[in-house]
This record gives C-alpha cells, structure tokens and sequence, in this order.
C-alpha cells in the first residue's frame, strides 16, 4: 500500500477546508442523489425532509420486517483529501423509538475496496446527536470487502465517502433515522499542495487582465516542523517546455509557504509536473496539475441569441461547492446554455406529489452565472411503468403510461413557464438502455409532451429527442417518423466520434429531413468524442471541426458532451468525455471551446471556400464585422499546405486552436496561410463577397516512401498561384539516418507556373522511424514576401521481404493511435472499448518463398469470437488484408479467419479486373490456431504469387500493403487495429506501406 507523500488542490482557500473540518455531505443544503440496496424489496426510502426540530436533512425509513439492515451509496462519491489520520464526524438525527442499533459510514478506495467503520447507537438516545469515526488508512478499525486481488485491508489513494448503513434492533415495526451532515478533519497529512491562479484559482483559469503570475502553495500538516523539497516542470499542451525550478525551505507546523512560478507566454493548457520529498532523502512523490491560461468569454450578460453555444452537464446530486466551480468553469468558457436532465422519477416520485425543490437550485445557479437551463425529460418512475409495452431487451427505461405522462409534461412545464426557454423530450430515444421501447411508442410520447407543453407554455420550444446516431435503417425510421408526427420545434441529433464518422451523419439528417419536405431546424444537442484513445488535443481539435462544420451544416447550436470528466479512470471511454478533468481543472478542450466562444460568438456563417487538396473552409462574419475563416487540412500524410486567399481589403491574422493571434502580411489583397490537420482560424478585412480561394502553393504526396540503404528521390510540386513572379526559398531537415543530396535551395516561379523538384534522400541500411511516430522530411519555406513557415512529411521506409518468416516482427499493433473503434458512445458499452494490448494487440511477420508471400500473425485477444464467415466474417474477430499491385485495375482485399468450428478460413471480397475472388481465396493455404491460456490466435498463411499476379518485376518495384485485425468479444465488432489507415473508413492504398521482394 501506498500513501501519497501529499496532497493537491487547485485554490489557497481550500488548503485551508482540507486541513479543518470539511464538509462532505450537507443533507440540508443539498439533495444527493442515493442508491439504496433493495428499496422496495426492504420496504427502505430515503427523502429529504424538514425534520421535527425544522432542521432539513435526509429522513431515511425502514421496515424492521423486511429485512436486518439497511445500506445505500452517493450516486457522487465524494473524494477524500490523502491524510495519515483522520476523523469522520455524523450530525443524525434519532426519534424517541425506532432507532438502529448502529450507525455505520463506508469509505471506497482506488481499487473498489470497501471499508465500514461503524459506531453504536445508544437505545435510550433521542434528538440530535454526533457520531465520530477515526480513520486510519494503514490499520482502519473497519470491515473491508471488494477490491480483487489487490483488496489490502488498506485505504490506498484516492478514496472517497460513499454512503451509510446500520444495523436494526428490532424485527417489527419500522424504523427511521435523520441525517444531516457529514464531515471530514484531517489530524495528520503529509504537505499539502495548492494552485493559487488569482480569481479563477477555483476552475484552474489564469487570465491576463490580472497580470500576475500562479504561485504554487505549500502547506505543512504534520505537527512538528518539516524541511520539504519540491522540484517541478511546466509544459504546453504540445509538450514545449514553459519552465521549471526546485524550492527547499523549514515550515513550521501549519506553516505555508508561497513558491511564484512563471507567466505564460500563450493562451493555452499547462501541466504542471510536481515532484516533492518531505525531507531530505525521502522517497519523492509525483502529481500534475492543470491549469489554463486564457482570456475568459463570459459569463454572458443578457438574452442568448443567434448559434448556441451549450454544454452538457451532470450537476443534480454533486456538493454545492462543485456545483458552483461547474457553472463558473461553464460560464468563463463562453457557454450560454447547460443541457441537463430533468428527472422524471425524482420530480414526481409518487403520484400527485412534485418535489421541484429538486432542480429549481440548480436553474437558479445556472441563471446566475448567466447560463441557461435546458431540461430534459426522461427517467420516469417506477410507478409509471405501462402495463402493454413491451421492452426491447432487459432493464433500460420503461415506456410510461402515456396519460401519467401527459400530467407530468404538463405540470412541468406549467412550473417553469417564462424560467425556461426549451425541453427536450427523452434522451437518445434510439438507444434502449434510454428507451427501452418502440420507435412508434416513442412518437406517442413525443406527440403527448407537444400537445401538453404547447397547451400551457406555447412559447416553449420543443425539442425532440437527440438520436444517438444516424447510421442503421432502424435508426433513420425512427427519425423519420419524429419528423412525420410534426410534434417538436427543434430536431435533436448527437453523432458522437470524430468528424470522419459524424459527416456522413449529417448528411443523412439533412437529407432525410428534405426527403419529408421538412425545414425544421436542427440541433447538435450532445456531440463530442472521448479522449480515451485520441488523446487530449486531439480532442480539442475534434471540438473546433464538429462545432464549426455542425454550424455550416445548418445546426443552430451545439453542446459538447461533456463539461467534466464522469471519473478518473483514464482507460474508461465514458470518464474522458469532458472540457474539464474529473477534478475540475482544464483540459485542452476547454481552451479551445474558449477560443470558439470569444471569437465566432454572435457570428454568422457565409458559405464554404473550396481550396480542393483534402481541406476544409468555412467563411463567417464575426460580431465586430470582420471575416473569420475556418479552415483545417483532411490529409493524413503532409502536416499542412500553404494556400492562397484573394481578395483581402485590410488586416489579416491567423489565430490558433486557443487564440493565439499572428499577424499575416498582405501584399496587393492576398496573403498566404498554412492550412493544418490542426485547425484554426483566418481573420481578415474584406468584403464577403470578394473573398476568394486562390489556389495551393505545394502538391505533393500524402507521404514520401524511401528504401533504406540506397538512394530515393521524392518529387514535391511548387506552384506558384499568384499573378506575379514568385520567389521561393527551400530549407530541407532531415530525420537521423537520412541525408539531402544536391537539394535546391530556391526557384524563381512564373505566374500560374507549377514546377516538380526531384529531392534525392540518401537513406541509411539503418534508417527506422520512431515506433509511435513516423519520421519526418521537414521543409523550411519562404514564399516571397507572402508567407514563411515549415511542411512536413512522413517518410515511410519500404520493407524488404526475406526468405521465410522472420522472428523479429515487421508490423507491431499494440498503440492506441492504431485503434479504430465502431462502439457506439453509450454508458452500456463502454467496457467494449480498447483498454489495452491485452484487449487486442498483434505481431505481424511478413516473408516469402519461391512462390508465395508468407504471413503469420500473432493476434493477443482476451476473447475468440468468430460465429460469421464467408462476405460477413469481418464482424467476428478476423483479419482484412488489403494489396495494390502495380499495373492491376483495382485493389486485393482479403479475409483470414479461425472459424467457430477451429478450421481456417480464407475469403476474397475485392479483386482487381480480370481475376476470379473465389479462385484465389482457394489457393490461399491457411492454418490456426488458439491458446486459451495465452489468450493468443495465430493465423500462417501462404498467398501465392501466381494467385494474385505479383509478377518479379512488380515484387522488385514495390506494392502496397496493410491489413486490420477485427475484434468482437461477443456483443459486436468493437474495434479494429491495422498498421496504417485506409481500410475500415475508406479504401485508400496511397497510404498502405510499400513492400519489396529483392
């Protein structure tokens, strides 16, 4: 077991909360909401209440008959502060009868293992009363369960308080207790560190117009006097080291010590990497910290117009001090609206009764931090449940019965009529774990809440329920039949993933909606993507494109799903949703959704710029006037292609993914800019109208391919767009093991002349890229007076085949760059996204003999599931190779499979013209095999030369490769991994590797 040698938080004022009595829970001021174990089995309820002396706290009843104890949890646990020694302190409440016979708390650490400290209740006790629990996490005087193999019976960091449970001490009758608060003191801790950023210090924002620097805060807790040692690093969100230092100083006992750190130079995310000792010698502890550096774009006084610019949140049932942080944190990055549910069940729990006292805090704190509140309507109570609807599969949310449903929309929006401007019927109605019912019983409801709303709030927009996607045909019926009944005022849509996945999406809503003569605008109400697999800013770059293409596309808003991270648990899809950390502190998403609010707010979208050469444009008009123009490059290879605008009147500057503004020079009414796979925005003076795409100054592959040992020539294209010579100088840098030979150092380029390069590499016998990174020529570029920047491109090494299979692998997939998932972004999957190498993971060898190419692979898969074959074997684990030969009209796409039966399988889908699918999967010699222990499949195959018409001359000159492994562990195909792109999204051989047989 291990105990952190200290502590973090982000605020000066909480050090001071953590080293006093804290407040966990507070039944008083706030309605957590619980899980209680067996509620209607044990005739068990808990209910906030005014309790007899007028204190309001949790009245938790029971029936003594029904069974001997009752126990329930936080839905929110309530993370603890690291501590040596600690005290949990219980306000309760006790009747003059009817009491437990023990009060008992429950605390859950890092590895799910539960531990109960319990105290008697006294039987004569009546009236207010304090229970105390010390904890000690190396020895806690507790019962302990859960946690595995690594369950200790030690509280191992992080924990938190997850809830209550008692002992009974009768077995008739009934029972009841009050609580009405709970709280923490830490006795003894090791230091405590703390992130002062000035008024922001809550939400980990630094802005500039305070002018000061973050002053990192030590405080020592331990009784007697301590000399600590504390070193730290800071870098951007890109990596780029922003500073670093080490502080040594004695601290008296509860001494603090204020350590400043440097200012940021740009607008952006920091992580600040600490490494403290308690003394001298002492082993050191790590912890990093988040902080932001940014100009904040609200909160936003006033009525919302124009796009909206929401987020998604989870706020019912969190402490009212992250309440709080949530709503700044929303509010400073430019929201206008937070997108919540509005349970039905917690509302309404019994017929008759209504309980808004619920969410009306919530929507008062949202209004004050000028935040709208967008309900949605959803998870009714169990006593609603529809005797004659039938559900689509186990648990999910029942269909109600349609006229309790009818009094609770009405009752609704009755109450919150002129509070609020819109409600959304039910979440992701195509999903049962939400709806688990028909399409059909489903517009029933839809059509119900119209009705109900529009009689007694006609000025509330409607909205339908946001659809998870748009991709199956059960799918777009049910989208289709939302948009027949004619019962919102607003279509919702989700689409979750990337914007490779979402465009197709919106393209089916768009047309779907034409194809009914609709014109009822529509919504991205909860679109985003996980971190889990892509990584922070790429996360952040997936936000500036669906938020921006969503926009040209039509939608009137969108909500990012969602503001904070739903746990801590980094390889858990559902926890890296959101803008914040689980801890409330910035990711780089939260920048970016800064940089979108402060500038395209209040904008309007103009039209698309079509550049051609795989980039995306989108002109708008800002609020001060000025045009804004979206842009970001689609090509997987090259890092970027610098592009012409014509038609520029006056300033122009590019501003980056979180706001960082460099002016452009313009010369003559254009200028030149670098259209990125990261994207950013253009800002420019000029009339809309006049504004003009100008052409590319560069062509050239996605990638560059080199043979190791020898010499290659690569041949980019400098063009010149402009209408005037142009002068272009050309700097090349070179990866470790690659050389430029005779390179040309500059042109002098005609107006509307395009000029190839040949640029001769000598490569290295020894040349091999980085493992997670590919190897990159980079070109340092001066385009006269118009523009100087860098473009860079992969450099692929060809892999050369050898006689028989090789025992060093040519192909490692085990990265999470390499994974493509298919699982649809639900909580109910999320355990069906890639983890680790352990969920799937592969060696691929490749060689050959006289006759064929040989493969082997050697596929790590905690579940062998393969029930399809033939044309439908890649949804069952599988593997799709994919070849283009040289001088063949089409593409080899090839299937290997180890069949539920144990034989092999091999299966043709594509062809190139001229050669029989059939003929060749006959001729291709497949053995399997699985070890269980292992968790391993081997896949030997021999695809003969003369079956795919790979001739010498062709083996000698090259021919592209790559090939996927498919994973279904049973449910469906979750995810795939492959050595490049250009199989699962698309058919793409440009960007497969090259193989040689000398």
């Amino acid at each position: 077991m291990k105990i952190g040698l200290f502590g973090t938080v982000l605020a000066a004022a909480f050090c001071v909360a953590a080293a006093g009595p804290a407040a966990l829970v507070d039944f008083g001021a706030e309605t957590p909401a619980l899980e209680i174990h067996r509620a209607a089995e044990n005739g068990q309820t808990g209910v906030y209440r005014t309790l007899p002396d007028g204190k309001r706290g949790l009245r938790f009843e029971w029936d003594n008959g029904s069974a001997n104890h009752f126990e329930f949890v936080l839905k929110e646990f309530r993370k603890l502060p690291e501590f040596d020694a600690a005290e949990i302190r219980v306000t309760a409440y006790l009747p003059p009868e009817g009491t437990p016979r023990t009060l008992n708390v429950r605390l859950r650490d890092r590895d799910g293992e539960m531990f109960q400290f319990s105290q008697p209740v006294p039987a004569e006790a009546s009236g207010w009363r304090e229970f105390r629990y010390r904890i000690d996490p190396l020895k806690p005087d507790a019962g302990s369960w859960y946690g595995g193999k690594k369950a200790n019976k030690k509280i191992d960091f992080p924990a938190c308080f997850a809830g209550f449970a008692g002992d009974f001490r009768s077995r008739t009758g009934t029972g009841r207790i009050g609580l009405a608060k709970v709280e923490f003191t830490v006795t003894s801790a090791p230091p405590l560190l703390s992130l002062d950023t000035g008024k922001g210090s809550a939400i980990g924002v630094l802005t500039p117009e305070e002018r000061r620097n973050p002053v990192l805060r030590l405080m020592n807790r331990r009784p007697g006097a301590q000399t600590p040692e504390l070193a730290w690093s800071i870098t951007d969100v890109f990596g780029k080291a922003a500073g670093e230092g080490k502080w040594s100083q004695t601290l008296k006992s509860g001494e603090t010590a204020e350590i400043p750190l440097l200012p940021p130079r740009k607008f952006g995310v920091y992580y600040l990497e600490l490494r403290l000792k308690e003394s001298a010698g002492a082993a050191a502890d790590a912890r990093r910290l988040n902080y932001a550096y940014l100009p904040p774009a609200g909160p936003v006084a006033g009525k919302r117009e124009g796009f909206v610019f929401g987020i998604c949140a989870h706020l019912r049932g969190k402490p009212a001090e992250e309440q709080r942080r949530e709503a700044m944190a929303a509010a400073w990055c430019g929201a206008t609206l937070i997108r919540d549910d509005a349970s039905w069940g917690r509302i309404q729990p019994k017929p008759g009764e209504w309980r808004f006292e619920v969410y009306d805090p919530i929507r008062e704190l949202l209004a004050e931090f000028g935040l709208e509140w967008a309900p949605i309507l959803n998870f009714p109570p169990l006593w609603s449940r529809a005797a004659d609807s039938r559900p689509r599969r186990k648990g999910g949310c029942h269909r109600p019965e349609y006229h309790d449903w009818a009094r609770f929309v009405r009752g609704f929006a009755a109450h919150y009529r002129g509070k609020i401007r819109s409600v959304e019927i039910w979440n992701e109605p195509d999903h049962p774990g939400f709806a688990n019912f028909s399409g059909e019983e489903y517009v029933e409801l839809l059509k119900t809440a119209y009705r109900e709303i529009k009689a007694v709030a006609p000025e509330l927009s409607v909205l339908s329920g946001g659809v998870a996607g748009l991709q199956s045909e059960e799918q777009k019926r049910l989208f289709r039949m939302i948009l027949e009944s004619k019962s919102c005022d607003m279509l919702a849509f989700h689409g979750h993933g990337g914007l490779g996945g979402y465009r197709p999406q919106v393209a089916n809503l768009l047309k779907l909606r034409r194809e009914a003569g609709a014109d009822t605008p529509w919504f991205a109400n909860e679109t985003a993507i996980s971190a889990i697999l892509i990584g922070e800013l790429r996360q952040a770059e997936i936000l500036f494109q669906k938020f921006l293409y969503s926009w040209a596309n039509g939608a009137s808003g969108y909500n990012w799903y969602d503001l904070r991270n739903d746990g801590d648990d980094p390889r858990n899809n559902e926890h890296n949703f959101g803008l914040l950390t689980r801890d409330i502190r910035p990711k780089a998403a939260y920048a970016a959704y800064n940089m979108l609010a402060n500038h395209y707010r209040g904008a309007e979208f103009l039209r698309p710029l079509a550049f051609g050469n795989g980039v995306e444009a989108f002109l708008f008009r800002g609020r001060d006037g000025k045009l804004l123009l979206a842009v970001w490059s689609n090509d997987a290879g090259a890092d970027g292609i610098p592009l012409r605008l014509a038609g520029v009147t006056g300033m122009a500057a590019e501003i980056d993914l979180f706001g960082n503004m460099t002016p452009l020079p313009v010369r003559r009414g254009e200028l030149a800019f670098k259209a990125g796979r990261r994207p950013a925005t253009v800002r420019v003076e000029a009339d809309a109208a006049g504004l003009q795409p100008g052409g590319a100054f560069l062509r050239s592959g996605a990638e560059f391919t080199v043979t190791p040992g020898s010499e290659s020539t690569v041949t980019p294209e400098f063009v010149n767009p402009t209408g005037r010579p142009l002068a272009v100088k050309l700097a090349w840098k070179t990866p470790a093991g690659v050389t430029v030979r005779d390179a040309v150092r500059s042109l002098r380029l005609k107006p509307g002349e395009a000029r190839k390069v040949p640029v001769r590499l000598a490569v290295a016998e020894t040349f091999t890229p980085p493992e997670r990174e590919p190897a990159v020529l980079q070109l340092g570029l001066e385009l006269g007076a118009l523009w100087k920047g860098s473009v860079g491109w992969p450099l692929r090494p060809v892999v050369r085949l050898a006689q028989g299979v090789p025992r060093t692998p040519t192909f490692v997939l085990r990265d999470a760059s390499q994974v493509i998932p298919f699982v649809p972004n639900v909580p109910d999957k999320a355990h069906l996204f890639w983890k680790n190498a352990a969920d799937l993971s592969a060696e691929i060898r490749l060689g050959r003999d006289k006759e064929a190419l040989l493969f082997e692979a050697a596929v790590t898969d905690d579940v062998h599931h393969q029930p399809y074959a033939g044309a439908e074997a890649w949804k069952g684990d599988n593997i799709q190779i994919a070849m283009k030969l040289p001088g063949q009209n089409g593409l080899w796409e090839l299937g290997l499979s180890r069949l539920r039966d144990n034989s092999g399988e091999a299966f043709c889908w594509l062809a190139p013209a001229g050669f029989p699918a059939e003929k060749t999967a006959a001729a291709i010699r497949l053995e399997t095999s699985r070890d269980e222990r292992a968790k391993r499949t081997v896949y030997r195959a021999a695809i003969p030369f003369r079956a795919i018409g790979l001739t010498e001359a062709a083996a000698r000159r090259g021919f592209r490769f790559n090939l996927i492994v498919n994973d279904n562990d049973g449910e469906m195909r979750e995810s795939c991994i492959g050595i490049a792109p250009g199989i699962a999204e698309d058919k793409d051989p440009e960007r497969y590797p090259t193989l040689v047989i000398p």
